[in-house]
Order: C-alpha cells, then structure tokens, then sequence
C-alpha cells in the first residue's frame, strides 16, 4: 500500500483534474457526439460496457472500476480514436479522460441523471479516492511478468 502522504498526493491530483474537468465542461463520450445530441444511442460497444459495468457495480465499486480499466484497455486498443490527444498532455491523461467521460456517460445511463449530477458524482472524495486505488491496482497487473 502506498504512503499516506502519497496517497494524498493522488487525491490531490485527482481532485484537481475533476475540478479541470468540471471549469472545462466535458464533452460527452467522442463515440456518439456532443451534449446537442444527448438522445443520439450510444454505440452497442459501449452499450455492452455499460451492461457489464453494472453487473460490477452490484458486486462493489471496486469492482465496477477494475472492470471499466480492463474494458477501456481493450476499447482504446481496437479503436485509437477514442483518446483526444489533442486536449490531454499526453496518452495516460487522455486515458483518464475517456475514463471519466465514460463513468460520466455510465451514471446518467444506469440512473438516467443529468450530466452536472454525475459530474458531480465522480467528484466526490470517495469516489475519486476509489478511482485512484483503482487505477494503482491496475497499474500493478501492467507491471506484474504474465505467469505461465
């Protein structure tokens, strides 16, 4: 487990990239269009994502997380596209930012909430101190050897 200063050190940073994220107003998920289109149906691959998201999610939040990492992995290596390197310093930030857009898009999906609630849900410290212990677990499977 990492130090707590370390762990504050990432809420931090995530609680700044949330706030950047909230100034900015995030655009919906680059798959299907912009907030103007906000009836257009998402694409059957997200569609899919968001079903398994919310089987996950029954189990625990941990779980919904690890299993949208997984799932944008693969998604973001069968479609390149998806990352906005044009507006993220680089590909990890971009990453981030696709994962954000789609738990965005995931809660007022499941919940049918407006885009300022679930911004505002992926803002809360708890669910940003999940996020962040998320993405170290998953960050640990990057760099665990593939056992045999």
């Amino acid at each position: 487990m990492a130090s707590l200063n370390k762990q504050q050190k990432r809420a931090k940073r995530a609680k700044d990239k949330a706030k950047q994220i909230r100034m900015t107003g995030r655009k919906s998920i680059p798959m299907y269009g912009d907030p103007a289109h906000a009836t257009a149906q998402p694409p059957v691959y997200v569609l899919e994502l968001f079903a398994k998201l919310r089987e996950a999610e029954a189990i625990s939040r941990s779980e919904m997380l690890d299993t949208l990492l997984a799932s944008l992995s693969v998604m973001i290596n069968e479609r390149p596209g998806l990352l906005d390197l044009k507006n993220a310093e680089n590909e990890s930030m971009a990453a981030t930012n696709l994962a954000a857009d789609m738990l965005v898009d995931y809660r007022m999906w499941v919940d049918e909430m407006d885009r300022e609630s679930a911004q505002r849900w992926l803002s809360t410290p708890e669910f940003i101190k999940d996020f962040s212990e998320a993405l170290d677990r998953y960050r640990q499977t990057l760099e665990e050897p593939a056992s045999e």
